[in-house]
């Protein structure tokens, strides 16, 4: 689909997946394209196809900016790579985690074993053993040619991209934006209608809520005519999505303090009082694992603020509500 002269959105679709497809975005003069879709053959012949409808092939493609790691946002890169030798960008911080990828890889399992007792899902472990395999490979290693920086410019042939460094969703995520045409493109980092997911596992050291809504602050203020995401749609509007998306969070906070109100409650207690889009008991499996490490991010973020108080009984994580502490963001 045509954005504007020189600007492609192309929809690169998802099986099993409710987004239904990852919007990747074709600078045509700068022959440059913003993330790339998931790696399957439905997706390969929707690049194919919609290059061809503009009169293009895979082979025009000379570099690759990812906005983070996501595989529906790298599926295709070695794919792209293998055919027209694109070089890859994408923030120093993937570098970073791609380095130590394999021996994360190894450890996924264990790591994923270890958080369900933790928080409190020592009943769904049976579950996990099914799905043992999955979590036993190695994924192949994606090259990244050259690394980008919070504030540099990208300078193109028709046009400069700024970069902003935007963790949260992920921890490399960036928005690159086209100062000259006041477009943002948003990658994960703001969508139309939906939320981010945020989400903290316990084996990593982070606080994603507290940068996705400092990474939100770092785009207040950017004059911004035409938001571009990866998923969804096209949308205007910057400061008032800002606005819905810290309001989701502080209700999303304040439903967790009045969960432990009364007394301690491990994660996934924690969780099933939360207002989802699809009630907790009817969740399968994987999506309770996704809500309880939402779930985890917002009480980190709350007991880092100290709203909230964290403890370790018998191998569990339990929370409790400090007396008289109000919530805000």
């Amino acid at each position: 689909m045509k954005i504007n002269e020189g600007l492609l959105q192309l929809r690169i679709p998802m099986s099993n997946n409710s987004l239904g497809y990852t919007c990747s975005y074709l600078l045509v003069d700068d022959a440059t394209l913003i993330d790339t879709g998931v790696e399957t053959s439905e997706a390969r012949s929707a690049l194919v196809d919609q290059l061809s409808e503009a009169s293009l092939e895979v082979s025009d493609i000379e570099r690759i900016v990812i906005t983070h790691l996501h595989h529906d946002h790298v599926g295709l890169v070695d794919y792209i790579k293998s055919i027209s030798g694109a070089e890859v960008y994408a923030h120093q911080t993937a570098v970073d985690l791609l380095r130590t990828q394999a021996e994360r890889s190894k450890q996924m399992y264990d790591n994923m074993q270890n958080e369900i007792e933790l928080l409190g899902g020592r009943d769904l472990l049976h579950l996990l053993s099914m799905i043992e395999r999955s979590f036993r490979r190695s994924p192949a290693p994606l090259p990244i040619d050259k690394t980008l920086s919070d504030g540099d410019l990208l300078r193109l042939k028709g046009r400069s991209l700024k970069v902003i460094w935007t963790p949260g969703h992920a921890p490399e995520e960036i928005c690159l934006y086209d100062a000259d045409r006041e477009i943002l493109f948003s990658g994960d980092h703001i969508l139309p209608r939906i939320t981010p997911h945020i989400s903290l596992h316990t084996y990593e050291d982070a606080n994603p809520l507290g940068d996705y809504l400092n990474s939100l602050e770092k785009l207040r203020g950017l004059p911004v005519r035409i938001i571009l995401p990866a998923h969804e749609h096209m949308f205007e509007d910057l400061e008032g999505r800002i606005e819905e998306l810290k309001r989701h969070h502080e209700t999303r906070c304040n439903e967790i303090k009045e969960a432990i109100k009364k007394g301690a409650r491990t994660v996934y207690q924690i969780s099933a009082k939360i207002s989802w889009s699809s009630p907790w008991s009817l969740m399968p499996f994987w999506i309770k694992r996704m809500a309880a490490a939402e779930a985890l991010a917002h009480l980190t973020y709350l007991r880092n603020k100290g709203e909230i108080e964290e403890r370790i009984v018998n191998g569990v994580l339990y929370y409790t509500c400090k007396r008289g502490v109000e919530s805000s963001l």
